[in-house]
């Protein structure tokens, strides 16, 4: 039987300026194979990329990446931890389950560090409560509420080994192979599948694109090949300012997805085929043999380096594989902040309705371009409020044949919502302060 899993909900604390927000999603046991689009929209400065970077920290636990160096720039100011709790659901060849995924992270000298973590699971029947099958609190760690004292001494000595290794290395603990191994002696077969759905499943298929992978495109340093292909999960970094080399397997990687990308990409860019040309073989640094390649764009018989490419058409490029995966693979997990940076409105609004109508997985994506209002239903909308106790939000008050850009613009401005969706600003105040701003450089 074929294994789907599915975020149903996330809830955040003290991340940014994000101090506390909940999203859910609209996934369910009946619909694990559509589409599930989870858009946020609000303010500049409200915690639309906080969030993403809640998802960030979670592939990290997930991926046993180290976490951020410094606390300083991540964890809310006046605060002293990040908490995160993440809840799915799992169908398998054991059945239907609920699980939950909760972490809290400390911060050391500045450092951060996984302070308490725990999964636990119910089977999706009624009056089913949540049974844990890892806790970790400190050092004091428990397998299905027994105490490590009360475990054999082998078993014991792995377990201590992996959390003493996540504290080294600054590391999520649960999801760690020093501990994952020996836990199919402690828990039930169903249980440690569920453990290994989250670990090796869920995770191949979840990709978080952040403002870092934004950033670096628009400097027009590097371009993120976000890669979604059957036996290869990841990000391969392009450099946009010279050739690149590359591994053979690599490159063999990169040669598939711009083949799986090249088959939409003419079809959103009318025309436009990218290509990898190998110019020579040279020898890697580790002694074997890669190719030194380029990137090139055609379009309407000319060929240039795909850096010469604009923004908007390369950060398509780089984030096309996942979008295909969405649309393919209801397992795809897939976050995108500013999905609309450099993208045309229109094209933006007819890739999400196409996602939406005929896609498989889940697309999480912030974005201020209103037009996407327009064409997603507004059960896919979250909406950032004024208040740092409840950041997001759905508009109340809509019907199906609401247009949901004109019910938001109309609260912005208006109010009726239960939250305040938009810190005033005037314009009168505003052309003030430029005049005034202005006259200081006199």
């Amino acid at each position: 039987m074929e294994t789907i899993i599915r975020i149903v909900g996330i809830d955040v604390k003290n991340i940014k300026n994000l101090k506390h927000g909940k999203l859910e999603t609209n996934s369910n046991f009946e619909n694990m194979k559509s589409a599930d689009i989870v858009g946020i929209y609000g303010q500049n400065g409200s915690g639309k990329t906080a969030m993403v970077e809640a998802f960030s920290i979670l592939k990290r636990l997930f991926t046993i990446e180290k976490l951020p160096d410094s606390s300083e720039f991540l964890m809310m100011s006046g605060q002293n931890f990040i908490e995160l709790s993440i809840e799915f659901i799992i169908k398998n060849r054991f059945g239907e389950y609920s699980a939950r995924y909760r972490c809290r992270i400390g911060s050391k000298d500045e450092n951060l560090f996984v302070e308490n973590e725990s999964i636990a699971y119910k089977e999706n029947l009624p009056k089913k409560k949540y049974k844990e099958l890892i806790s970790k609190v400190n050092d004091d760690i428990e397998i299905r509420k027994q105490p490590l004292k009360k475990i054999s001494e082998d078993i014991r000595v792995k377990v201590m080994l992996a959390n003493e290794m996540s504290e080294l290395n600054q590391t999520g603990f649960i999801f760690r192979n020093e501990l994952i191994k020996p836990m199919s002696t402690l828990l039930a077969e169903e249980e440690f599948e569920i453990l290994k759905n989250l670990a090796e499943d869920f995770n191949k298929d979840f990709h978080v694109i952040d403002n870092v992978d934004n950033g670096l495109i628009l400097s027009n340093i590097l371009m993120p090949f976000s890669i979604h292909l059957k036996n290869w999960r990841g990000k391969l970094p392009y450099t946009l300012k010279d050739t690149m080399l590359l591994d053979h397997e690599s490159f063999e990687a990169i040669k598939k997805v711009i083949n799986q990308i090249n088959v939409v990409l003419e079809n959103i860019i009318p025309g436009l085929q990218i290509n990898a040309r190998a110019i020579h073989q040279e020898t890697l640094e580790s002694g074997d043999e890669g190719v030194r390649f380029e990137l090139l764009s055609f379009k309407n018989g000319i060929k240039l380096p795909l850096r010469c490419e604009s923004a908007g058409v390369l950060k398509l490029i780089s984030i096309l594989s996942t979008l295909i995966a969405v649309y393919n693979n209801p397992n795809a997990c897939v976050i995108i902040d500013e999905l609309d940076s450099g993208v045309f409105e229109y094209l933006l609004g007819e890739i999400l309705e196409v996602i939406y109508d005929h896609g498989k997985g889940q697309l999480f994506f912030t974005s201020h371009n209103l037009r996407v209002l327009e064409v997603l239903s507004h059960k896919s909308l979250w909406f950032t409020t004024s208040n740092e106790e409840n950041r997001f939000i759905k508009l109340k008050g809509i019907k199906n044949l609401s247009n949901v850009r004109d019910i938001y613009l109309r609260a912005v401005q208006l109010g009726g919502q239960d939250e305040e969706l938009y810190r005033e600003t005037n314009a009168y105040d505003i052309k003030k302060a430029f005049r005034i701003a202005g006259g200081s450089n006199d």
